[in-house]
């Protein structure tokens, strides 16, 4: 797995528009979330935020995007602040230099495993942990489904909720508070 992580701004259009249409596929195609697409690609407002991504790709067709994940401070207009407040359950959402948003992860991947994640995911999560800790972050705060949830404590990361789970579109959401310790770290290289 190759795995890159840069800002908007430093990335090709051919690639970003390769990764806009993997989110295309994953969340409207297979997914069937209500999201809008453009020009056979997924792109919302906070992209025009100039995010980091996390573009994983196969080393065997390194043009072709697998997954994606994007990154962005909480200090500015984000998802769980401005599109999913109501997971938060009356508190404020956070907003700390030290505190970024993960959010819209789309993988391409074989079917994975009953109950845990595919290999491709687990790299991924790695990277964007390293990512994290070489910024000095303390956390990521993220919406998520109450399945992956599932996998995250399953597979040992210190996380908790902010919020209870509620129904939104298709999917029983969450929003969770990831922690960059040594117990997620011992976690995942325990994989």
């Amino acid at each position: 797995m190759l795995i890159s992580i840069k800002q908007r701004s430093e990335m090709d259009s051919a690639h970003l528009k390769a990764m806009h249409a993997l989110r295309a596929r994953v969340f409207k195609d297979r997914k069937q979330w209500d999201v809008s697409i453009i020009d056979d690609m997924e792109i919302d407002g906070y992209d025009a935020l100039n995010p980091y991504y996390m573009v994983v790709r196969d080393p065997t067709d390194p043009q072709v995007p697998i997954g994606c994940w994007r990154l962005m401070p909480t200090t500015g207009p984000n998802m769980l602040a401005h599109s999913f407040p109501q997971l938060l359950d009356g508190q404020p959402a956070p907003c700390c230099t030290d505190v970024w948003e993960l959010s819209r992860f789309a993988i391409d991947s074989p079917a994975r495993s009953a109950g845990r994640f595919s290999h491709g995911t687990t790299h991924a999560i790695r990277a964007v942990v390293a990512f994290g800790l070489a910024r000095n972050l303390s956390r990521y705060v993220t919406v998520t489904t109450t399945g992956v949830e599932r996998l995250l404590r399953r597979l040992g990361v210190d996380l908790s909720r902010l919020g209870p789970a509620q129904q939104i579109g298709v999917e029983k959401a969450v929003a969770l508070k990831i922690e960059l310790n040594e117990i997620t770290l011992q976690a995942l290289m325990a994989r």
